[in-house]
């Protein structure tokens, strides 16, 4: 099977020889990766997994930097420019947050140390990789593909906002307020943040996307003269009352949009009240585990047993617990192994380095807490990028990141083979 802008039929060796044969005398510029998708558990290759591979690649594709080749075993070879080497590597780092429940790459920090994915040099190893391409070819195991591509949409209701002085927010307020959003509508409230893989100079690939309420916004509409962070207690109940409304939001939300890959930014009382169950109820069982759940540090531990019995619950229906507002002095108070959660925050702060650079150990708590499900958020200039890269961390969010993100990739279709 190929994969390209135009779909057609073609045999995978015949399409994978003929390719070669264009590339004639620049082959030498050229590498190979084989992901070995049909090692994975047939229960977690999803019809959108399949897109969703298809358009990891597609820009590459469209640019004439690569071709993208799905064999009926669900394997795929992509052939690939050696100048965008590290814009591959941010490809696996997005495929390994895909497939992260899947037993086999389940906590494994080298996906090519375990066969899930091989690199071929197209002059050095040319002989081994027809070899592969041969096999693959000849498999007959048949796929089923959907070429439906539909944008994710993500809802977040974590505050960016730094209060000004203004005046304080009162339980009167809170009450007007939350019976203006009990029938007020969100959309022009809700922005969109993406979550990207970025190695070394590679531009960002998508990765999920975190859709949040504008805290500022919605102040400025309903109440600019109110500072809602004056009082914390009862900033959370409207945050909870936002929650809410998130959550019936995604629950009614029709157009075909929501189908995964978006994070939430709840509270952990959110989760035990009958308004998650509800929305719980309206999610297909093979959304969930494409749907994160994100959760305060500081709301965590204000009260650890509700949060193990949230988190329990949740996980075993299938989403994903990344934990938020980690500051880097923080992380070595955090075991992402004991937390048991998927992903980790690491809020990033121009005093970064001094603190990295005052901690001999600090490396060991970023080996202890896992780097591939480390992001590092709230990032606005260059240098946090190459620092995170330094210490191994390839995810990354915030408005630097979100501008290097000019605009999605185009997508590919998929073509089924003879």
């Amino acid at each position: 099977m190929e994969v390209k802008n135009e779909p057609r039929t073609i045999r995978s060796d015949i399409a994978v020889a003929e390719y070669l044969r264009k590339l004639d005398s620049s082959i030498g510029e050229y590498d190979a990766i084989y992901i070995n998708v049909s090692k994975l558990e047939n229960s977690n290759i999803r019809d959108s997994h399949r897109q969703e591979l298809a358009d990891t690649f597609a820009a590459f594709v469209s640019k004439t930097m690569a071709r993208y080749f799905w064999f009926a075993n669900e394997d795929v070879i992509v052939i690939y420019n050696r100048r965008i080497k590290d814009e591959i590597l941010s490809c696996l780092v997005k495929i390994r947050f895909m497939f992260h429940d899947d037993p086999f790459i389940h906590n494994s920090e080298d996906l090519r140390a375990i066969g899930f994915v091989n690199f071929y040099n197209m002059v050095d190893d040319k002989k081994e990789f027809y070899h592969l391409v041969n096999k693959l070819s000849h498999q007959q195991n048949p796929l089923k593909l959907q070429t439906k591509k539909t944008t994710p949409f993500v809802v977040n209701s974590s505050p960016t906002y730094t209060a000004k002085q203004k005046k304080p927010f009162t339980p009167d307020i809170l009450a007007r307020v939350q019976k203006i959003l009990s029938v007020a509508d969100f959309s022009s409230f809700i922005r969109r943040q993406a979550i990207c893989a970025i190695i070394g100079k590679s531009t960002p690939l998508r990765v999920f996307e975190e859709v949040y309420v504008s805290i500022p916004d919605l102040r400025e509409m309903l109440m600019p003269d109110i500072d809602l962070l004056a009082d914390p207690w009862l900033f959370l109940s409207l945050s909870e009352t936002l929650d809410k409304r998130v959550l019936e939001t995604i629950s009614r939300h029709d157009d075909g949009s929501l189908i995964g890959n978006f994070s939430i930014n709840i509270n952990v009382s959110t989760i035990l009240s009958n308004e998650f169950l509800a929305f719980d109820e309206s999610i297909s069982a093979s959304m969930r585990p494409s749907i994160i759940l994100e959760l305060q540090l500081v709301d965590i531990f204000s009260d650890i047993k509700s949060f193990v019995l949230a988190k329990t619950f949740v996980q075993a229906r299938g989403y994903k617990i990344c934990i938020d507002g980690i500051s880097v002095d923080k992380l070595k108070y955090l075991n992402r192994t004991n937390l048991n959660c998927d992903l980790m925050k690491i809020i990033w702060h121009p005093s970064f380095m001094d603190v990295i650079n005052e901690d001999k150990h600090f490396m060991d708590y970023v080996n202890k807490a896992e780097r591939a499900k480390m992001i590092l958020c709230r990032i606005d200039d260059p240098s946090a990028i190459e620092i995170g890269n330094s210490l191994g961390i390839n995810l990354y969010q915030g408005r630097y990141v979100q501008r290097l993100l000019n605009s999605t990739a185009p997508k590919v279709s998929l073509a089924k083979n003879k």
